[in-house]
C-alpha cells in the first residue's frame, strides 16, 4: 500500500549504490514522489542527524537505520529496495524480479553468470566516478536506465507467458520450438527447454528461425523451401546459415511473410535433405 502522502525529501547516502538508487527510483516512479528533492548524507547517518522516521515528509533509504534501511537486520535476502518495494508496490511482478537481482548483488549472492560482463553496478560506478561530488546527478542519470530495465522485465514476463503456449515439433536436427508473441521470440527460453531450433512470429508479422550456435544446423535448405513457399517475402539467410529472418526492427521488410506460425513449423518439420547449392 502506498503511503498517504508522498515524501517531499528523499535522503540517500553519498556515492549511491544500486540498492540506494533503486529504492529512490521506486519512490519516484511508483510512490508518487515525482517532485521530491533528493539529498545525500554520509552512509549510516541521517539528515541533520535527526531520527530517520520522525518527519513523514522526509524518507531515508539505505541509511540512517530507519524503516527503509536494512543494515540493522542480519538478513542476506533483504535490501533497502526490497523494503520499499514491499510497502509501495508489493504485487508488481516485474519489480519483484528487478529487486531480486538487486538483492543478490547487494548481498554478494550473484553468480558468475550474473557478473560475467559489464553490468548495472559497473554503470553506477562509472557515474559515481564522473560525478564524485554530485550524487544527485548520479541518481538522475540512472532513472532512465531503471525505466528501461523495468520495461525489459515486463517484456520477459510477457515472453514467458507466450512461451507457455509454444509449439514443440521434431526436426531432422532435434527438437524445434516455435512461439508467437507481440514481443517476438526468446532463444534463451527455447534453448533452456532443449531446443536445437526455434522459430517465432511477432505482433508485426516479423518472423525468424535460429539454431543453437554449436549445432550442426544448416538452414540453407529451409531458405530454399521458403523461397518457393513464400516467394514474395523478404527472407534473409545469415552467412552462418543458422539464422533466417523475415523482418526485424533493424531491417523492416518491404514484403513481410504471409505464412502463419503453424505453416512455418510445417516447413521446418519437413525440411530438405539436399546439400548446399
Amino acid at each position: 500500500m502506498q503511503p498517504q502522502q508522498p515524501p517531499s525529501i528523499i535522503v540517500g547516502h553519498l556515492a549511491p549504490d544500486l540498492d540506494c538508487l533503486i529504492a529512490i527510483w521506486i519512490l519516484i516512479r511508483k510512490g508518487g514522489a515525482t517532485d521530491a528533492e533528493l539529498l545525500f548524507v554520509a552512509a549510516g547517518s541521517t539528515l541533520a542527524n535527526r531520527p530517520p522516521d520522525d518527519d513523514p515528509r522526509i524518507v531515508h533509504v539505505d541509511t540512517g537505520g530507519g524503516r527503509y534501511d536494512h543494515h540493522q537486520v542480519a538478513d542476506q535476502y533483504l535490501c533497502a529496495a526490497e523494503l520499499v518495494r514491499r510497502e509501495i508496490v508489493p504485487d508488481d511482478r516485474a519489480l519483484m524480479r528487478m529487486v531480486d537481482q538487486v538483492n543478490r548483488l547487494d548481498n554478494a549472492r550473484a553468480t558468475g553468470r550474473d557478473t560475467m560482463f559489464f553490468n548495472i553496478n559497473d554503470l553506477i560506478a562509472g557515474y559515481n566516478a564522473l560525478f564524485p561530488n554530485r550524487p544527485h546527478h548520479v541518481a538522475q542519470a540512472m532513472l532512465a536506465n531503471f525505466d528501461a530495465w523495468y520495461e525489459h522485465e515486463q517484456r520477459l514476463l510477457r515472453l514467458e507467458s507466450a512461451f507457455a503456449r509454444r509449439l514443440e515439433f521434431p526436426t531432422r536436427w532435434g527438437l524445434g520450438i516455435a512461439m508467437q508473441s507481440d514481443d517476438g521470440g526468446s532463444s534463451r527460453l527455447a534453448y533452456e527447454r532443449g531446443a536445437v531450433l526455434y522459430a517465432y512470429r511477432d505482433g508485426r508479422g516479423y518472423m525468424g528461425i535460429a539454431a543453437q550456435s554449436r549445432s550442426p544446423v544448416d538452414l540453407e535448405p529451409i531458405y530454399v523451401d521458403l523461397q518457393q513457399r513464400d516467394p514474395h517475402a523478404d527472407w534473409y539467410l545469415h552467412p552462418n546459415r543458422r539464422l533466417l529472418l523475415c523482418g526485424t526492427p533493424k531491417a523492416p521488410p518491404r514484403n513481410p511473410s504471409q505464412l502463419s506460425l503453424e505453416e512455418l513449423v510445417e516447413v521446418l518439420k519437413v525440411g530438405r535433405s539436399g546439400a548446399r547449392r
